[in-house]
């Protein structure tokens, strides 16, 4: 099963991604995760660049480097999925698809470009508010992280798209534990526990 946590930056995907991990191992479900966008791979560097503001890149050019970062890591993703474990990706396809849009991008354009990787079993969108985000995470902040107006912007195309796509949506301004009891009611939802 892949499971995707998604969601603005500063949301809580790490902690959460971890959580339900350390729950699911508990339980005696073997679970991995996988963080994109992943800086230890030659795109990724690229990627950690772009965001830092050391590379400049148009629009489709970062998006096509965030979307090849993912297939960089197709075969660890293929081989974990095939020894039916529980792999949860922090973020994954879906970023693409609202950071593009946000970029201006078109859906169809963005979607073609991971046309081919493994789909997710659930998607959950942890929707938390730009002003929410910026207060927690003050120092060291990327490209896309600065910029409060875009902040905004991506907050509402995660809520449009989890609509038109059948994503779940999380409050993710509640305590950790808040969060984490809200993923496990869809998890146990999806699973029939």
């Amino acid at each position: 099963m892949i499971i995707v946590i998604e969601g603005g930056d500063q949301a809580g995907k790490k902690t959460q991604s971890e959580l339900l991990a350390k729950k699911l191992r508990r339980n005696k479900l073997k679970t991995k995760i996988i963080s994109f966008p992943d800086y230890s791979t030659p795109i990724g560097k690229e990627i950690h660049k772009y965001l830092h503001g050391s590379r400049k890149f148009p629009p489709q050019v970062i998006h096509c480097l965030l979307a090849a970062n993912r297939w960089e890591k197709l075969e660890e993703i293929q081989k974990t999925h095939s020894k039916n474990t529980i792999l949860i990706l922090n973020r994954y396809y879906q970023s693409n698809l609202v950071y593009g849009i946000s970029n201006g991008l078109k859906l169809d354009w963005l979607e073609n470009l991971d046309k081919g990787l493994p789909k997710a079993d659930i998607v959950i969108v942890l929707d938390v508010s730009a002003k929410e985000s910026f207060q927690r995470k003050k120092l060291k902040r990327d490209k896309f992280e600065k910029n409060k107006n875009f902040s905004k912007i991506v907050s509402k195309n995660y809520r449009v798209l989890a609509k038109k796509k059948n994503w779940n949506i999380v409050n993710a301004s509640g305590s950790k534990e808040e969060v984490h009891k809200s993923i496990m009611k869809i998890f146990s939802k999806k699973l029939k526990l």
